[in-house]
């Protein structure tokens, strides 16, 4: 696994890049537009928390970048739980930079790999939850079934994988055989799915906002029983869910085996 280092400039926790051109050299311009990139990444995080991620879980965040989403992940998961993958070190490297300092870098642990062929085998280990946002918004079709059958290696039955793309405008999709960055790609639904089934996996497509009306889906192992909107209403949050888990989890304070 690869070690990461703080990056060596300067002051990036004061640097916004607000008229910095997106896809430029600038560790919130890199990813997207920096003026959103709070919201993008809170919409990341909120998402992963209904869909049933919490503290104790192990997130893989696919083409982390500079940790828009992440930083939110590293501070709330237990230390080490976090593992981000992406193609540009320098863009890691700014946002731990910029979000942490080298005590809390070490304190929370994050794990990385520079790759850019989705090789999440390389982590040694299996995922509860998996984020691929804005990927498939810049990928041929090729490399988005390539992305879906390395997923399939690190799931469980209890794994669920995000995704976001943009749908097409005019029915037709996106059949070109490059990345295309920062320009983006659209596919309609059906090809989506077909891609996700095709892996050998279940699509399942969520209604849920995004800033700039990227669509989600949520990505299982065949017959593992998603309730999409059972999860979007919030249900891990409800008090039944709580009595759900003091009966089931055998650490809760008072459990009768714990």
């Amino acid at each position: 696994m690869d070690n990461i280092a703080l990056s060596e400039k300067e002051d990036l926790h004061n640097q916004f890049g607000e008229t910095e051109e997106i896809g430029g050299n600038h560790y919130r311009a890199y990813v997207g537009p920096p003026n959103y990139y709070d919201l993008i990444g809170a919409t990341q995080f909120y998402l992963l928390t209904l869909f049933g991620m919490r503290e104790t879980s192990s997130l893989l965040d696919i083409g982390c970048g500079s940790l828009r989403g992440g930083r939110f992940a590293i501070m709330y998961l237990r230390p080490g739980r976090y593992y981000g993958i992406d193609p540009e070190e320098w863009a890691i490297r700014d946002g731990l930079k910029s979000h942490f300092n080298e005590e809390l870098v070490q304190r929370r642990k994050p794990n990385f790999v520079i790759d850019g062929d989705f090789a999440f085998t390389k982590f040694g280990r299996k995922f509860d939850l998996m984020m691929a946002h804005s990927i498939f918004t810049h990928a041929p079709q090729w490399q988005i079934a390539k992305c879906m059958a390395e997923a399939k290696k690190v799931m469980v039955p209890q794994t669920v994988f995000l995704a976001t793309f943009f749908e097409t405008l005019d029915g037709s999709d996106y059949q070109g055989d490059a990345w295309l960055y920062p320009d983006i790609v659209r596919y309609r639904r059906e090809t989506i799915a077909q891609i996700v089934h095709e892996a050998g996996l279940e699509c399942h497509h969520v209604e849920w906002p995004h800033p700039f009306n990227q669509k989600w889906i949520a990505v299982t192992l065949p017959g593992a029983g998603l309730d999409v909107a059972r999860a979007l209403s919030g249900q891990i949050y409800s008090y039944e869910a709580t009595l759900e888990r003091r009966r089931t989890d055998t650490t809760w304070p008072g459990s009768a085996t714990n």
